[in-house]
């Protein structure tokens, strides 16, 4: 049962009014006392009217579901990350990596603030202000993007969706709507001529041919430079997605860590079987001209150089994989197919990054939905029609 206790006057033994005790004077007077799952807690105030403004508070939190248990009012954000981290064991370097780089940018900031003390308020205010001095002089900072500011808004609410699922909080003071959005980002689809001044800027075949897979498969350049010549099956006209490279040239899991088969064909196919001929199924597919793998260091130089010669501005190489899906649609490609080509989750992301490709689909709706009309409307004069002759000829 809850109680206040005053910890520096006790009961006269001989019943005449109080005493002071051993500690009289020392440290906070007025101690609270709760029951807490099955056992007794206490806090001590300065006040009476403190403790009892605590015991208060306690009844009203434990009736309501959100009081935090006395040994969990200290547990650090600090200490949940290995707990959520484990979780993340299967995830692929890159996306673990990622993970890491947020934790950097709230461990310095909340690491060692009790889970119980972390605010929403805090939070809104923190996260539109975060920096970084990466690619910066020394001493001098620049806001982060908008990419990295959802990241590490997602990574916080999660960790603090831990603390709640590990009993440590009752709710987490973070929202759905908390988490920065990001801004869509403008997306360059390359016309076929811009594809082809691109493909004469190549300095050879084996530049050419990686260009030729990235706008015909949609890969993400990772994995196209982590083909190995065994993932093509020629006969099938298919390469198998089963590696990514990362940015230090290292063998990762597909950043979905799924495998999945895109196609390939005409000429395309052609020039993949004469790059497999005579090698063994785990030499790397795609190679530089000197038969190295590539690696986004190798590739930085030779695609800037080709974009600065074909005139095409400011571009980066992922430009491509837009590309692989604008041409895969307007080709004729349904959503499903696309999906699986890219390798997203699921066709409402393919929808909602592309959807707008399919705009021509949507112009060309009611030119056949006025055809449909007037076929049905054909079809029904004419059923008509031969009823109207049928039941003349039965009663004539």
């Amino acid at each position: 049962m809850a109680r206040v206790r005053d910890l520096w006057m006790t009961p006269n033994p001989n019943g005449k009014g109080k005493i002071r005790t051993a500690r009289y004077g020392t440290g906070k007077r007025w101690l609270a006392v709760w029951n807490e799952a099955g056992r007794e807690v206490s806090r001590t105030f300065t006040t009476r009217d403190a403790a009892e403004a605590a015991i208060a508070k306690v009844r009203t939190d434990q009736d309501s579901g959100t009081y935090i248990a006395k040994a969990n009012r200290d547990i650090t954000l600090r200490e949940v990350w290995p707990i959520w981290w484990a979780t993340k064991a299967g995830k692929s370097k890159s996306t673990r990596a990622g993970y890491e780089a947020a934790w950097k940018h709230i461990d310095a900031k909340w690491g060692g603030t009790a889970c119980a003390q972390i605010t929403r308020s805090g939070v809104a205010a923190w996260l539109p202000i975060l920096t970084t001095t990466r690619g910066c002089k020394e001493g001098e900072s620049k806001p982060v993007g908008e990419a990295t500011q959802r990241k590490v808004g997602i990574v916080l609410g999660a960790l603090l969706q831990t603390a709640v699922d590990e009993r440590i909080i009752p709710a987490s003071p973070m929202r759905k709507g908390d988490i920065p959005r990001q801004k869509v980002s403008e997306r360059r689809y390359l016309s076929v001529a811009e594809l082809d001044r691109l493909r004469d800027a190549a300095p050879g075949r084996h530049e050419r041919l990686v260009v030729d897979v990235l706008t015909r498969t949609g890969v993400r350049p990772g994995e196209s430079w982590g083909f190995q010549v065994g993932d093509l099956a020629a006969l099938r006209g298919r390469l198998r997605v089963m590696r990514d490279i990362d940015q230090s040239g290292v063998v990762d899991e597909t950043k979905t860590r799924r495998h999945r088969d895109v196609p390939v064909g005409g000429d395309l196919l052609l020039d993949l079987e004469n790059a497999t001929e005579g090698r063994a199924r785990g030499e790397w597919l795609l190679t530089t001209a000197s038969g190295e793998q590539w690696t986004a260091a190798r590739w930085r130089n030779v695609w800037s150089t080709m974009v600065e010669k074909a005139g095409l501005g400011e571009l980066d190489t992922y430009e491509l994989r837009h590309t692989a899906a604008s041409l895969a649609i307007h080709s004729g490609a349904n959503v499903k197919t696309v999906q699986r080509m890219l390798g997203h989750a699921s066709a409402a992301m393919t929808l909602d990054i592309y959807g707008h490709l399919w705009d021509d689909e949507l112009d060309a709706l009611p030119a056949a939905m006025d055809a449909h009309m007037k076929a049905e409307r054909t079809r029904f004069t004419e059923r008509r029609r031969k009823a109207e002759a049928e039941q003349g000829r039965n009663t004539g």
